[in-house]
């Protein structure tokens, strides 16, 4: 969706986006490491900047976001982080993306040896507990931004239409297991998330975003989507 490759360009100057002074050693004293760092090194140092990333705006919002502070929660060196993100738009990109697929692999996982209706269950609670949650706002805040502060299109969409895809496979997956038969994923997925989302925001202006709610609303989502699975197959 969005390019999670690291620059190779160093900034044209000892000063970051924000205009503060860089560090090139880290923080924490230890000597710097030499010789090229493995891709496991490389990916791990990455998720590293991207979660200290998150974190700094969690604590801190946009406005108060800085390479700095980013450097000081991971314990690295300014340079380090602008050796793999050319700046703020950058890194802002990368982790969307990245959040994005963290939690989307994390509720995967959870349901991953449930039943399709138990794992559907599941993963509609979940995702509600995300959407209310307070990673679940700035998800939201993070998207806007990369839209219209970055100016990078429509990032809305493509968080869409990559959620689309992963649901799609899902369903995928669970006719190629001979547990579901739908003949088109690709509807029911849009029908799933539409749903979820519509309840989502009904739910929010309504006050009722409690854990109790939600997962009462996701059992009967799941019964009644599934119904209608087996209908469309029975009639189609």
């Amino acid at each position: 969706m969005m390019s999670m490759s690291p620059s190779s360009k160093a900034p044209p100057s000892a000063t970051d986006d924000f205009g503060s002074a860089s560090r090139d050693q880290p923080l924490d004293g230890a000597p710097p490491r030499r010789g090229r760092p493995s891709v496991a090194e490389a990916r791990m140092l990455s998720d590293k900047i991207l979660e200290a990333s998150w974190q700094v705006l969690l604590a801190h919002g946009f406005e108060n976001f800085t390479f700095d502070r980013v450097a000081r929660h991971a314990h690295i060196g300014k340079a380090t982080i602008y050796s793999r993100f050319a700046g703020k738009t950058d890194l802002m990109q990368a982790l969307l993306a990245w959040r994005m697929e963290r939690q989307r692999s994390e509720i995967l996982s959870e349901s991953s040896a449930l039943a399709p209706q138990e794992a559907f269950t599941l993963r509609a609670r979940r995702v509600l507990e995300v959407l209310f949650s307070p990673d679940g706002v700035l998800m939201e805040r993070l998207i806007d931004w990369v839209d219209q502060e970055a100016g990078a299109g429509n990032g809305r969409g493509e968080v869409y239409r990559s959620a689309l895809q992963s649901i799609a496979a899902e369903f995928e997956a669970t006719n190629a297991a001979g547990q579901t038969a739908i003949a088109d994923v690709d509807l029911a997925a849009r029908f799933w998330l539409e749903g979820l989302l519509g309840h989502a925001r009904l739910a929010s202006s309504q006050g009722k975003e409690g854990l109790a709610e939600s997962e009462a609303w996701a059992r009967d989502y799941v019964a009644f989507f599934f119904r209608g699975l087996a209908a469309m197959r029975d009639h189609g």
